[in-house]
């Protein structure tokens, strides 16, 4: 891949996701972000060398200049991980890895080589640390509170460590969108033993602006099928697990027709809650789920039907967030709430738009994804104001975050058994540690658009009973 994966419109994403979160305008978020990080390991320490590579795979899609090599010009922060010693003036974190913690702090703590770890643990001490270098490296300006240190307890994740190392077998498994969490699921996932097959299912393209945060992409990969280019990069690093990519939705597939239960095991990286709660009515058996909001948090969510707690509609209902971020979308595209409702843009929808901004071709904008094409207006500048923060694109260290989790909560269901957990729903910040009392069991909603359907209900019960 490419050196600089950076598009300006990658940049820009990135951009007004911190002009949202500081409350700043558009080009001070975007010069904020016209920063160099350093990050520093031992040569002699492998575990330490392995983190500080993931750390900049996951910050060259955020800042200016991420390196381990020390250049001329200012850098604002230094990662130091393990027991390296600083290269810098810079403000200095450092990363601690023992054998049942790492821990991310402004004081050195190491004095000894990094503790040997799984790699999908490597991965995750390389998401957290990517969040706290690049908040020194802001100055401390982002609104949020990071305690130091930032340990994170591996006994908290509720996996064994043996686990990470075993065949898990997935059988014919789905997964639901090839975006930034799908990406950061399978960037995640290539550190396990996954056995049979997952059907990538996405009918968008790769745009300039998503690789900000999707991390299997490169600038070779824009205006293709997102399926076929995570598919044809992820493939070579799967060897017992066939990744059959699908360029539709799920809805649109073939198999949904042919009548009977299908959909026995879905993993869901879709954007919004409207698709979640569509994919719902597609009676998914067996349900991963994760999504983020903003930089702010990830949220992982899980079922399998017939179930009398909740499924992704009680978790993904509609609320006020929701429905002013969707008016804000129609007036700024001059279309009608029920267009935006429908989530993909009609041909008559895209003949509306492309007359008020005439930099987009009609024939572009059908079948578009309407926070899609709001995501790309707010990296561009188009719009003046930033609602509706659950569709602005995240760091890619988020939604990396996000799709470790998930492929941690694979392994944590799939090797104990879905039947020893009793809980359905996790809230974990990007920015303090992972709780595993945190976890809690969401009931069923009264008024769920489909737990509360009598149809709905006979026919998934029907299903799966």
């Amino acid at each position: 891949m490419s050196r600089d994966p950076l598009t300006t419109e990658a940049r820009r994403e990135n951009a007004a996701a911190l002009a949202s979160a500081l409350g700043i305008s558009f080009d001070e978020a975007a010069h904020a972000l016209d920063l160099r990080i350093a990050v520093t390991a031992d040569p002699s320490d492998a575990v330490a060398c392995s983190v500080a590579d993931e750390v900049i795979s996951l910050l060259s899609r955020t800042v200016q200049d991420i390196s381990s090599e020390v250049a001329d010009g200012a850098i604002a922060a230094e990662l130091i991980i393990g027991c390296a010693a600083p290269r810098t003036s810079a403000v200095p974190v450092y990363l601690t890895i023992e054998a049942d913690r790492f821990s991310i702090s402004r004081g050195r703590r190491a004095t000894q080589t990094s503790a040997r770890l799984p790699a999908l643990f490597q991965l995750l001490a390389a998401c957290y640390a990517s969040g706290v270098a690049l908040y020194h490296a802001l100055g401390g300006s982002l609104p949020f509170s990071i305690p130091d240190p930032l340990s994170v307890e591996f006994r908290q994740l509720g996996v064994d460590l043996a686990d990470l190392e075993k065949p898990i077998d997935i059988g014919h498994a789905y997964l639901a969108g090839a975006g930034a969490i799908g990406n950061g699921f399978l960037w995640a996932a290539r550190y396990l033993q996954l056995r049979g097959q997952l059907d990538v299912v996405d009918d968008d393209a790769v745009s300039s602006g998503n690789l900000n945060r999707q991390m299997w992409f490169d600038r070779t990969d824009i205006t293709l099928p997102k399926a076929d280019r995570l598919v044809a990069r992820a493939q070579p690093h799967f060897p017992h697990l066939k990744l059959e990519p699908r360029t539709s939705r799920l809805q649109g597939l073939p198999e949904r027709s042919e009548g009977g239960p299908w959909l026995r095991r879905l993993i869901v990286a879709v954007d919004s809650r409207r698709a979640r709660r569509a994919i719902q009515n597609e009676f998914p058996r067996e349900v991963f789920d994760a999504s983020t909001t903003d930089i702010r948090e990830v949220v992982l969510h899980y079922h399998v039907q017939p179930t009398q707690n909740a499924c992704m509609s009680c978790i993904y209902e509609p609320d006020a967030e929701e429905s002013t971020r969707e008016q804000h979308i129609a007036d700024h595209l001059g279309v009608t709430l029920e267009d935006v409702r429908s989530e993909r843009v009609s041909p008559a929808a895209a003949a509306t738009i492309a007359g008020r901004y005439p930099k987009f071709a009609q024939r572009d904008l059908v079948g578009i994804a309407y926070d899609t094409l709001f995501k790309n207006l707010c990296a561009e500048g188009k719009l003046t104001t930033l609602e509706g923060k659950r569709v602005l694109a995240p760091f890619a260290f988020v939604s990396v975050l996000a799709g470790t989790m998930l492929a941690l909560e694979l392994v944590r269901r799939l090797s104990t058994g879905a039947s020893s957990h009793d809980d359905n729903y996790w809230r974990i910040s990007p920015w303090h540690p992972p709780l595993a009392r945190r976890r809690i069991l969401r009931p069923r909603q009264p008024g769920c658009l489909f737990c509360a359907d009598p149809v709905l209900s006979a026919v998934n019960r029907s299903l799966w009973e």
